[in-house]
């Protein structure tokens, strides 16, 4: 779990599971830790337990879901190893054989047209599931809160333990759906970050508020 985040000159900040609000009166501040978050630079820094969390392993960015967000790309790599964590080995050995089948019809296709190409790809279950082109399940998401949910519940489903990092989620979401959705995070042992430009601190019910205002003064 990502127990902190600091960016340069502010102090430290720590985080909790469930819903954690950092709120930015400086638009600039907010670019940087949008941009830091993203990894492109080392000016934030997650604290994880008593050394610095790597951020490629540590965050899940997703960004604004008002805007348009590629869900399946967001999850594919967490869907596919869910479904090889599941797989038994009578299952493993039909796909493998499936796959075997498939390669070797199209090798003969390559011989009979007498082309100059090879099959380079070896025989494995992340190949395998890649080519069924799993897609995130949309059809009940409706108001903008439906669309966070569904970025928390699949997550929960696919055990996905990086932190979910969003903008502006407070400004779409009234007082019981932030509650609802802290508690549903709680409830899968989820953390998520939302991060908003706001001329005062966000006041939550349940979960972790932090606010830094035009002086880079912090209130916690």
């Amino acid at each position: 779990m990502i127990d902190s985040i600091v960016m340069y000159p502010l102090d430290v900040m720590p985080l909790e599971l469930g819903l954690n609000v950092l709120g930015l009166s400086s638009p600039e501040l907010l670019f940087k830790f949008v941009e830091g978050l993203q990894g492109f630079g080392d000016d934030v820094v997650l604290g994880d337990g008593s050394k610095t969390a790597v951020l490629t392993k540590s965050i899940l960015y997703v960004g604004d879901c008002a805007d348009i967000v590629d869900y399946n790309a967001l999850f594919q790599k967490a869907a596919i190893k869910k479904i090889i964590d599941e797989f038994d080995v009578d299952k493993l050995t039909r796909v493998l054989e499936l796959q075997a089948e498939l390669k070797t019809l199209i090798q003969d296709e390559i011989w009979d047209d007498d082309l100059p190409l090879e099959i380079s790809s070896s025989l494995d279950l992340k190949t395998a599931i890649s080519m069924a082109k799993l897609r995130v399940d949309v059809s009940s998401v409706g108001s903008l809160f439906d669309k966070i949910q569904m970025v928390v519940d699949t997550a929960g489903a696919l055990a996905e333990n990086r932190m979910l990092v969003t903008l502006h989620t407070t400004q779409y979401c009234n007082n019981d759906q932030l509650i609802y959705l802290h508690r549903d995070l709680l409830k899968n042992g989820m953390q998520f970050l939302d991060l908003e430009c706001c001329n005062k601190r966000v006041t939550l019910t349940e979960g972790r508020s932090h606010y830094v205002d035009g002086d880079y003064v912090q209130f916690s």
